[in-house]
């Protein structure tokens, strides 16, 4: 019973992604921009760039740097007037695959553990050095693909047209990520048949290891 309701939430997840994702296509097809498309399409992101930094740095100091960029924008937008509505329909693709890509590489750097290697050593306890080669190979993949992500977004926007673009960064972005993970597990059970696991199981361990935002935790530690 309990292992049905999981499976009830993903598709309600899943579902809720897709019809999210296709009325941010009309909405972007239309090429209008009203206070309403504004909002479905900016305040999902503004969410998740807040969680994201908050568990970086605090809940302060997201509300702070979130609500001072809201100021910059509005009187951004005060002085120049509104931006091309393919600006900021656009702008969530952009600045996601740009985080995630400067989230991959910067564990690339000398001296740093990559990030797959990481989750791999959370979920197996330890790894082959082949093992370690093999992740590190795949967080640079990881890279590349989100680089490819920006640079197909801004060919599609400048060389096709807005419908192709629009296809691409919000329809086919979520299959694109998930058949990447597919094609990697995939190949990871063929070249190591008795070192795998789901990707599910190194979603699940690293978000289980990862810090709650601060001010949460200290709160939780204050109770």
């Amino acid at each position: 019973m309990r292992s049905r309701g999981k499976i009830f939430v993903v598709i309600a997840f899943a579902f809720a992604i897709l019809v999210y994702q296709l009325l941010i296509h009309k909405a972007t097809i239309s090429g209008q921009l009203t206070p309403i498309t504004a909002c479905l399409v900016l305040v999902p992101f503004v969410i998740a760039v807040c969680w994201a930094i908050a568990a970086e740095l605090g809940m302060r100091f997201a509300f702070v740097l979130t609500a001072t960029l809201a100021v910059i924008a509005l009187a951004a937008v005060n002085f120049f007037g509104l931006p091309n509505p393919a600006i900021i329909f656009g702008m969530p693709h952009l600045m996601t695959n740009l985080f995630l890509m400067w989230f991959f590489m910067r564990t690339l750097k000398a001296g740093r553990e990559p990030l797959i290697t990481s989750i791999a050593l959370r979920v197996h306890g330890s790894l082959t050095p082949d093992l370690e080669i093999y992740t590190r190979r795949v967080t640079l993949a990881w890279g590349l693909f989100f680089v490819l992500q920006v640079a197909g977004s801004i060919g599609l926007y400048a060389f096709a047209s807005l419908d192709a673009w629009s296809t691409f960064i919000n329809i086919l972005n979520t299959p694109l990520i998930v058949l990447m993970f597919l094609f990697e597990y995939i190949y990871r059970v063929m070249r190591y048949r008795e070192h795998h696991s789901s990707p599910l199981d190194g979603i699940k361990t690293y978000l289980q290891d990862s810090p709650a935002p601060k001010s949460a935790t200290k709160a939780n530690n204050n109770v």
